[in-house]
């Protein structure tokens, strides 16, 4: 039961992600590099020589964090073309990306058309959300391609995370953040794609926000998730994760004033969500009883 109250911690330090982003005014892209920059420095500078790995591991790794990187990006970018709800809901699909697709790329793991339907069960939720901010569509494609960045990312992690001690796999995977960053900048200035706001210094506010998006929302958050790969599923991680956009949404709600544009939709697709989250554990549990030998 610890680990998915930990579990559940994690959520709400993710959940509360979006809101610290809406806080910083720079881009997308700057936000993530300053964010994965300063994780990557402040584990290293506490690892030190314990933070060494096989080339081969340190390599995956940092691939697995340019996922990151790029989720981060749509991440945030939902965020500001569209608002926090939106981000939240597309965020939403994650649980349905990884039914479908963590059996395609993981021998080991066993299609199950429980994780489908529960999966579908949510997008109905999603839905019941969406359909009364239906002008979003360009947020929310963005928020969902984001979605499947982190499926994929999460389905590798699920491979990586033994390879390594939490920090060093954080530290990593926050240094694959940086440099797809700070590539995708470099990029950007070439081609005139203006990705960068024209301002990179911070307030004194900014800096406490994104002390709080580093420390808690990564550091933390992403330490504890790594911790929990090795005793819970992809799925079953990524499905409990579809309480975020609950989360989100309520924090936004508080700092921004969007519930204002909480219907009734929003709280009928909130009960579908939470109840398909409860349900899903239990009936996990029962399908892997049913799928022992009988002796």
């Amino acid at each position: 039961m610890s680990d998915y109250l930990k579990l559940h911690f994690v959520i709400l330090l993710w959940g509360s992600t979006a809101v610290l982003g809406n806080l910083i005014e720079l881009s997308a892209t700057q936000l993530v590099l300053y964010r994965s920059v300063l994780a990557t420095g402040l584990l290293f500078f506490f690892l030190g020589r314990h933070a060494k790995v096989a080339p081969s591991t340190a390599m995956l790794l940092i691939l697995n964090g340019g996922l990151l990187g790029a989720h981060w990006i749509f991440f945030f970018l939902a965020v500001k073309v569209a608002n926090v709800s939106i981000c939240m809901i597309a965020m939403a699909t994650i649980s349905f990306w990884t039914a479908l697709l963590e059996p395609l790329l993981v021998r080991s793991c066993r299609f199950q058309w429980i994780n489908l339907l529960l999966g579908l069960v949510v997008l109905l939720g999603i839905y019941s959300i969406f359909r009364s901010e239906s002008q979003f569509h360009y947020g929310l494609g963005v928020g969902v391609i984001g979605a499947i960045l982190a499926t994929l990312f999460s389905i590798a992690n699920g491979r990586l995370a033994t390879r390594a001690s939490e920090q060093a796999v954080v530290m990593y995977e926050m240094a694959g953040a940086a440099i797809v960053c700070g590539a995708t900048l470099i990029i950007s200035e070439m081609f005139g794609l203006g990705l960068a706001s024209d301002r990179w210094g911070l307030t004194a506010w900014e800096c406490l926000s994104l002390a709080a998006l580093v420390l808690g929302g990564t550091l933390l958050a992403y330490r504890i998730y790594v911790s929990l790969l090795h005793r819970l599923s992809v799925f079953t991680i990524n499905f409990a994760n579809n309480l975020e956009p609950i989360y989100g949404i309520t924090l936004g709600a508080i700092c921004f004033g969007d519930h204002r544009y909480l219907g009734i939709d929003f709280y009928f697709g909130a009960v579908i969500i939470l109840s398909a989250v409860i349900a899903q554990p239990w009936l996990a549990i029962r399908s892997r009883r049913k799928l022992q030998p009988l002796t």
